[in-house]
């Protein structure tokens, strides 16, 4: 619907829609663009705003013609200059009286709500500064930043909070633009950007007294559910009807859903039991002694004295069920990026032990003290790379807010200056990491070896940390020959 909608305002000048909400499904309901006008000394001011003849609209407003007088659909030259994103003309009617929050149409819409709708930032920048109220409400009941998540138009969003929207604004029917994101848009996008405003997850709306969570439910949106119950979102708040969440999932017949509530639930109630609360605190410590432990049980496996390789491969998959068992109870989603660090300073911990109790003797005294002074590169380098900060872009909530009012008025905001996840002004060649969740200032890449994003500030160390592993993994093989 939102696609049809944008696309249906892509070229030419623009009509605000004439429909009630029951009908904004029906492409027929759709006005189509105006043909060009040949002659402009011809034209009337209403077509001659919606081309942006500015000599023209002049000289007809010169000639008596009121700018706050409103067309037979009841809607004003200003909205015929916002929803074709005139802005030389907005300026000019506002300086001839136009009333900047004039309702027109039969939505009852102002200027900024249609420019809103088009997804013509600087117009809802050049309204705002005009005196344009966004807090205002349409005729289906939604106010600016309703109408901006509705249409999912991002920049529009960031603005608006930027500017003191406040984000868990309600519509006519106490919805806010969560709930709105959670029963009406499709894909993760919008409503992964909404909440990195901090919206209130548990709020509930007036008449269903369904919370977010309820209404992305109801609506079978699965990407809101994951991103919803990641958040933290309530499973007790029951509505009007007395359902919580996991009952409106029951009643949908929506058995994927239902899983993912139950799931969630044995989740939250692990979290509060005390011994895997010691666990949680010592989840690294634990990973690393236990991938040290696998990796002795598979070389033990392997050296045994037994010719059966049936017995050798049923031993290495128990070994390999109650690692992956190990993993899945104890180990959460935050720290399971360092399961492969765990692994590989397992391996060089091992075959640094083969190293000094089979290979040593039989090694001259200089190549003993390269490869202890290789070793210990490679783990002072590994733990730098590792600890320091490697330029995640860092600001306060503040600092954002001026970030995105400053790019823009520079006419900058969008997706290539402006990460929608971190809400940062994009340095050059920085990337926005998703396993770190964060923006990373001259990004490399993630680490798997390490756990850790390679940028600006380790860049240096992560190289090092390469070098003194090929040399180590280089004296280990020497002293197999």
């Amino acid at each position: 619907f939102v696609n049809r909608q944008c696309k249906s305002h892509c070229h030419g000048p623009h009509r605000p829609h004439m429909h009630s909400s029951h009908s904004v499904h029906e492409d027929k309901g759709l006005p189509g663009p105006y043909p060009i006008a040949e002659d402009p000394s011809t034209c009337g001011i209403v077509k001659a705003t919606q081309y942006g003849m500015l000599e023209r609209c002049k000289e007809l407003v010169e000639a008596g013609y009121d700018v706050r007088q409103p067309d037979k659909e009841n809607v004003t030259l200003l909205h015929w200059a916002a929803i074709n994103n005139r802005q030389e003309l907005v300026k000019y009617y506002i300086s001839k009286g136009a009333v900047v929050d004039q309702l027109g149409g039969d939505l009852k819409s102002t200027p900024l709500h249609w420019a809103i709708r088009q997804g013509h930032l600087l117009m809802v920048m050049l309204l705002l500064k005009c005196g344009a109220d966004p807090s205002l409400i349409d005729g289906e009941g939604f106010s600016s930043i309703h109408l901006a998540v509705l249409f999912q138009h991002m920049p529009i969003i960031a603005y608006l909070i930027a500017k003191g929207q406040n984000i868990d604004t309600t519509d006519f029917n106490g919805q806010t633009p969560l709930m709105l994101t959670a029963q009406k848009s499709i894909g993760p996008e919008p409503m992964k950007f909404l909440l990195k405003f901090n919206p209130s997850l548990n709020a509930v709306d007036n008449v269903q007294k369904n919370t977010a969570l309820h209404w992305a439910i109801a609506s079978g949106n699965t990407s809101a559910v994951d991103l919803l119950l990641e958040a933290g979102a309530s499973l007790d708040i029951k509505n009007v009807k007395g359902e919580r969440p996991l009952d409106i999932a029951y009643e949908s017949q929506n058995h994927f859903m239902v899983y993912m509530i139950q799931e969630e639930e044995k989740m939250r109630n692990r979290r509060n039991n005390r011994l895997l609360k010691i666990v949680e605190k010592y989840e690294l410590f634990l990973m690393l002694a236990s991938s040290l432990t696998f990796m002795w049980a598979i070389g033990y496996v392997m050296d045994l004295s037994s010719d059966s390789w049936l017995l050798k491969g049923g031993l290495l998959l128990s070994l390999l069920f109650v690692m992956s068992l190990f993993v899945r109870l104890l180990v959460g989603l935050k720290n399971l990026r360092y399961l492969p660090t765990a692994f590989l300073l397992s391996s060089v911990f091992w075959m640094s032990m083969t190293w000094f109790f089979w290979f040593l003797p039989d090694i001259l005294y200089t190549q003993e003290m390269q490869f202890c002074l290789d070793m210990m590169g490679f783990l002072y380098y590994f733990y730098k790379t590792w600890s320091t900060d490697p330029g995640y872009i860092k600001t306060s909530e503040e600092e954002r807010k001026e970030n995105i009012i400053a790019l823009a008025e520079a006419g900058c905001l969008d997706f290539r200056t402006f990460c929608t996840s971190c809400l940062v002004r994009k340095p050059l060649r920085s990337v926005h990491c998703l396993a770190c969740q964060s923006c990373v200032a001259r990004y490399d890449q993630h680490s798997l070896w390490t756990g850790q994003c390679v940028g600006i500030g380790n860049h240096y160390y992560y190289l090092l940390f390469l070098v003194f592993l090929a040399m180590t993994g280089i004296w280990m093989l020497y002293g197999t020959l």
